[in-house]
């Protein structure tokens, strides 16, 4: 073990966690439903500077950009497995994508890999001194204009900083919150945009109906760039077309889901429609890159060897290999109910069934548990804990954390009204609770844990599963 790079990283993401907003700024960004960022993308243009690149600079990056309420990370993923699966010249190939599982270094990908705990270090204290160096001031947007950008924000920089210095030939960039105001759509002319199922999340900061929620993700479009997207509710549709009309973009052109006889990397019967966009989508980027491909044997191969770790995902852990684990940071309830119906369709039916569960504070437990109800799955009994574990990694201070675990305590009663029979435990953190459940059930198993990409995160770590 390279124990210098080890301690640079450490200190790398003990920096980082610094850049966090505290709960209570937070607060204020949702209150003000999103009007807080509206300097976002002029002053991210500011720290892009700073850095010495120019905005116009990212257009170098051939970016294929995705958003979306579900599936956006799955179809990056598909994205990525397919063009390394072109012929001729090898791409080298960026990922950026949000949120990591164990190690905040997998958001920023080359190739497939994370970036290295050295690399990492390295392009974080290229970006983070260079941000804080005198010379050249910082262009301030407003006075208020903070000199760092927050944490999603500094990744997204660090990012594109990457990307460029390793002279990638693609980067996805998946968005992370709607895409109007997020900091990866500060890219002027993307290659391609692509925008996965649209559904209601985040309602705090892009409102309270599909519509709006639509105006914020069509947001991506740009002139005279193709924008692909997956069927969406006819209201969203109107929304997607009205804002590409207006961008002067080409109407949007919509993909249906790939036919079961194709085979996909990714389990799920959603996925069909994560992978036809992301099909789509790489077609558009090998037109506009002008390259000519006679065969289609890269589909094939790009959607059977696609992975994405934390969707959709079994494993056994090395201390318990009876005990399957189902893991799927699905957190909306749409995702909620395709993570239930995989879970039915996928496991044993004569093991008994733990439930882990929690949702982050933002989400409605009591919707997300009443779609594993709705999908008949059965279990002897639910563990719920929060989104605490041991790692540095997974330091997250825009969230408040009641020491009491009332939040946790109310889905064990929400779960008990629909299931008065089951068993229901309460824990303090990841790490309790996968102890607990490897303890207390020592035959043949299934465990599903759901409702947060957080909770899955700490699961594989604590469980030893693969990422």
């Amino acid at each position: 073990m390279d124990t210098d790079s080890d301690d640079g990283y450490l200190k790398a993401v003990k920096d980082l966690n610094g850049l966090q907003t505290n709960h209570q700024i937070l607060e204020q960004i949702r209150a003000s439903g999103g009007r807080l960022n509206e300097n976002s993308l002029p002053e991210f243009g500011s720290y892009i500077e700073k850095l010495g690149h120019q905005v116009d600079d990212l257009n170098r990056l051939n970016v294929i950009h995705v958003t979306g309420t579900k599936g956006k990370g799955s179809t990056c993923a598909f994205i990525r497995s397919l063009l390394s699966h072109l012929p001729g010249r090898p791409l080298k190939i960026g990922l950026f994508t949000s949120p990591h599982l164990i190690e905040v270094r997998e958001r920023i990908q080359i190739n497939g890999h994370p970036l290295a705990r050295s690399e990492f270090a390295k392009y974080f204290y290229q970006t983070y001194d260079g941000l804080r160096a005198p010379s050249p001031p910082l262009r301030k947007v407003t006075e208020g204009s903070p000199a760092t950008p927050m944490y999603f924000g500094f990744l997204t920089l660090m990012a594109y900083h990457t990307f460029l210095a390793e002279s990638v030939d693609v980067a996805i960039m998946e968005v992370g919150v709607g895409g109007e105001y997020d900091s990866t759509n500060i890219i002027r002319q993307p290659s391609v945009c692509g925008i996965a199922s649209l559904g209601i999340d985040h309602q705090a900061v892009l409102g309270s109906t599909i519509e709006e929620i639509a105006w914020h993700k069509a947001g991506i479009i740009k002139r005279g760039v193709e924008v692909f997207t997956v069927e969406q509710p006819e209201s969203a549709m109107r929304v997607i077309r009205d804002r590409a009309a207006e961008r002067l973009a080409p109407p949007p052109s919509v993909v249906s889901p790939l036919g079961a006889d194709v085979v996909l990397g990714l389990a799920g019967a959603h996925q069909r429609t994560n992978a036809a966009l992301a099909v789509a989508l790489c077609r558009e980027w090998i037109r506009r890159q002008g390259l000519s491909v006679e065969s289609d044997d890269w589909v094939a191969k790009g959607l059977a060897e696609a992975r994405w770790p934390g969707r959709s995902q079994t494993f056994a852990s090395p201390r318990h290999p009876d005990m399957t684990w189902f893991v799927d940071g699905a957190h909306t309830v749409e995702s909620m109910a395709a993570c239930a119906s995989w879970f039915t369709a996928t496991a044993a039916g004569d093991r008994p069934s733990v439930l882990l569960f929690n949702a982050a504070h933002d989400r409605n437990a009591q919707a997300l548990l009443d779609e594993v109800n709705a999908k008949g799955c059965e279990f002897v009994e639910a563990v719920f804990c929060p989104n605490l574990s041991r790692r540095a990694d997974s330091a997250n201070s825009t969230v408040y954390y009641d020491s009491e675990l009332a939040p946790q305590k109310g889905s064990a009663r929400i779960w008990t009204a629909h299931s008065p029979d089951c068993k229901t435990t309460v824990k303090p953190t990841i790490d309790d609770a996968v102890a607990y459940i490897e303890a207390a059930y020592a035959g043949p198993v299934n465990v599903l844990v759901t409702g947060s990409l957080h909770l899955v995160g700490g699961v594989l770590d604590a469980a030893k599963g693969s990422v």
